[in-house]
């Protein structure tokens, strides 16, 4: 039942992204971020189905890298959602670049998977779990910050809110990893509402 509900999860995460492809850069990007959301969850849902095994701890693999990639990305997402001005551009996609780095170099060395079972799901996870994803959490947080400046500024919450979800999600996907999937998705729709929102006015100005 739940990789039934992974499957349809990812299914949505891939509406989503076809939501924002006409959203100009930052419709492009979203849908890239869309479709990353959406391999993490449909590789958990295909676990049981495929099994342990090379094959789904490869496509495990890919989640942790495509988590590590696409994760920074939400920073200029936001800021591109929110049609801000070239300094406030620049200095998003640095911190995304700062932030990738980051991931990569604390999750990815020494990374030894193991098959883990939750309720009817099979997905591959750290054998030695516990280390803080603090690139995902840092990525987060501004996304955060920048989503209450709108929400202030602008009367716009959905960025905001996508954040929240996400942080909120994360911190129970401890004991139920599939909350963190269904947050991601959260996260992805306040974005692609931000970008649907036509009457928030411009926060600055290139």
């Amino acid at each position: 039942m739940i990789s039934t509900a992974l499957a349809l999860l990812a299914l949505v995460q891939l509406l989503l992204a076809a939501a924002a492809r006409r959203g100009g850069g930052a419709g492009r990007l979203t849908v890239i971020l869309g479709c990353a959301l959406a391999y993490d969850s449909a590789v958990v849902a295909a676990g049981a189905l495929m099994g342990e095994g090379r094959a789904l701890e490869a496509l495990s693999v890919g989640r942790f890298v495509v988590h590590v990639l696409a994760t920074p990305l939400v920073v200029p997402c936001a800021v591109l959602a929110l049609r801000t001005g070239r300094a406030a551009l620049l200095g998003a996609w640095s911190t995304a670049g700062v932030l990738v780095v980051l991931g990569a170099a604390t999750t990815l060395p020494g990374l030894h998977l193991r098959p883990r079972v939750w309720a009817d799901t099979l997905r591959y996870a750290d054998a030695e779990p516990g280390a803080f994803p603090v690139a995902a959490v840092l990525a987060i947080v501004v996304m955060l910050l920048i989503g209450l400046i709108a929400w202030i500024r602008r009367s716009t919450p959905w960025i905001a809110l996508g954040a929240l979800a996400v942080l909120a999600a994360s911190a129970v996907a401890v004991a139920a990893p599939p909350l963190g999937n269904l947050g991601e998705a959260l996260m992805l729709a306040g974005l692609v509402s931000a970008l649907r929102d036509q009457n928030a006015p411009v926060l600055a100005r290139p």
